[in-house]
């Protein structure tokens, strides 16, 4: 099969997705093209498409592609059109928001005579939006009008799929829940530095994943503890509101901003990572952090509980500033489940989240 996929922001758990899905396509044969956006001009983010690029045979194409809604869609979409044209694909498979919008508009031009198949996966996308909002009703709308142009949705959690039967409309179109998955080798016990920090994090820095949450707690333990760390990793829109806080808060010395770092060079800098989210799909970091066996606070949110299975009375409820304090103090206090059950944990989600599988059934609901 010829098989494109499309996202935005090359960056973070979906762009993970992407390439481990099209590398393990690449592997059975198929031929695979990537359309994102420019990316960011960094080294970083230059060697890690170099990295890539023998993935992708039919090409990696760079468009403009902003976030919101605006003009330039209306030209990406004819852009992607005479790709798909020009090249004879046969899958597109489209991730988050505007990638599924454009791989599902696309089917659209191409009218009813084109035989291509066209597959979304949300990753959370609009399903973070509330319905009541102006933008959450318009983007939810545009959801359930595209739902027409969809061959297969691929849901990576149930809570996913069911926050689109909620929020968006009934599923009219075939379905599959197909969790994340890491590879064996990624499967390891990290040895922290010697002078590691007590806590980290790593994402995007932005509200919606519950940084200032963090700021809060690790501001109140400082008062209690002295010559504690925290590492922030990452960038975003946000980024300067949260360094704000940290200032206001008095514990600039405590805590360190980094650019975007590879995870695994990432969880050697501290000895207990924080994901306080308010929002989350399947998310990678939980599971590449709990393949590592380092030790995790991440909240109750999205596909999360799923990842946790019968350990999932270690997150701590959303929002709940106070819980997550207590669950950071009892790491520094030696009294934390989130320490002695690393091992047990990294068992359960090398049983049930294996790349190999993921792409194995997502290629299988192509052909069917």
């Amino acid at each position: 099969m010829k098989i494109l996929h499309i996202l935005r922001a090359p960056i973070g758990g979906l762009f993970r997705h992407v390439k481990d899905l099209a590398e393990q396509q690449a592997n059975e044969g198929h031929q695979v093209g990537l359309i994102t956006a420019t990316p960011t001009d960094n080294d970083y983010v230059k060697q890690l498409f170099a990295d890539i690029e023998p993935i992708f045979s039919l090409g990696i194409d760079h468009l403009t592609i902003n976030r919101l809604p605006g003009l330039s869609d209306y030209q990406n979409i004819g852009t992607i059109k005479n790709i798909v044209t020009a090249k004879s694909f046969d899958v597109i498979h489209g991730h988050g928001a505007k990638g599924g919008a454009y791989a599902r508009l696309v089917k659209r031009q191409l009218g009813d005579g084109s035989k291509i198949k066209v597959f979304y996966t949300m990753h959370g996308g609009t399903l973070h939006y509330n319905p009541s909002s102006p933008v959450g009703f318009v983007f939810l709308k545009l959801e359930k009008y595209l739902q027409q142009y969809t061959d297969g949705f691929v849901f990576e959690s149930e809570n996913s799929r069911r926050l689109f039967e909620q929020k968006v409309d009934k599923l009219k179109k075939p379905f599959q829940t197909i969790p994340n998955g890491l590879s064996k080798d990624e499967f390891y016990k990290i040895k922290p530095v010697a002078d590691a920090a007590d806590f980290l994090y790593i994402g995007e820095l932005r509200m919606l994943k519950g940084v200032d949450l963090l700021i809060n707690a690790f501001a109140k333990l400082c008062k209690a503890h002295k010559g504690l760390k925290l590492i922030i990793i990452g960038y975003g829109p946000e980024e300067e509101l949260f360094k704000s806080m940290v200032a206001k808060a008095g514990i600039y010395d405590h805590v360190t901003f980094l650019p975007p770092t590879p995870a695994a060079e990432a969880f050697k800098l501290a000895k207990v990572q924080v994901m306080p989210s308010r929002a989350e799909g399947l998310p990678y970091m939980t599971l590449e952090t709990i393949a590592a066996q380092m030790p995790l606070i991440a909240s109750d949110v999205g596909g999360i509980p799923e990842i946790y299975g019968e350990y999932s009375d270690l997150l701590f409820h959303s929002e709940d500033e106070a819980q997550l304090f207590t669950y950071m103090q009892n790491t520094l206090d030696g009294k934390s489940e989130h320490i002695s059950k690393v091992v047990d944990l990294q068992k359960f989600v090398k049983q049930n989240f294996n790349v190999e599988k993921m792409a194995r059934n997502i290629i299988n609901f192509y052909t069917h």
